[in-house]
């Protein structure tokens, strides 16, 4: 059964959109962060830094990837934002505080909620372009 779960996710992965993608890594980033609150609540530290570095590292991607030229204004807030949370999980890290690692989920959720509108909005547009390009290929035929 695992076996078909690993296959079922590289091929969503390996065949999704760039906008899918970075829903993923919104989701992969907040679940870290929630099992990494899970073991903070259990004492167990060293598996709380395992899944708090996991999350730190989709955050440093994310900022390393924006582009500030072609973004503009977004894309440089994004950066502080992302720079604020980097900063902010690793001083919850050492200082043991799970109310710093809610924090961040908190902020994580919010742009992912954000993306997921852009990403819906996209697929609207994308269904409307194609339902268009049907009836023009019918009144053709």
């Amino acid at each position: 059964m695992n076996d078909i779960y690993s296959t079922y996710k590289k091929n969503d992965i390996s065949t999704s959109s760039p906008l899918k993608m970075v829903l993923m890594l919104y989701d992969g980033a907040i679940t870290f962060l929630k099992k990494a609150v899970e073991f903070a609540e259990q004492g167990d530290i060293k598996n709380k830094n395992i899944y708090a570095n996991k999350a730190r590292d989709i955050i440093v991607e994310f900022n390393n990837s924006l582009n500030i030229q072609q973004g503009g204004e977004i894309a440089a807030k994004l950066r502080s934002l992302y720079f604020f949370m980097d900063r902010h999980l690793m001083i919850s890290k050492w200082d043991n505080d799970i109310q710093g690692l809610n924090d961040v989920i908190d902020l994580l959720s919010n742009l992912r909620e954000g993306w997921q509108d852009v990403y819906e909005q996209k697929m609207e547009i994308e269904a409307e372009y194609n339902a268009n390009e049907y009836q023009a290929a019918n009144i053709v035929a």
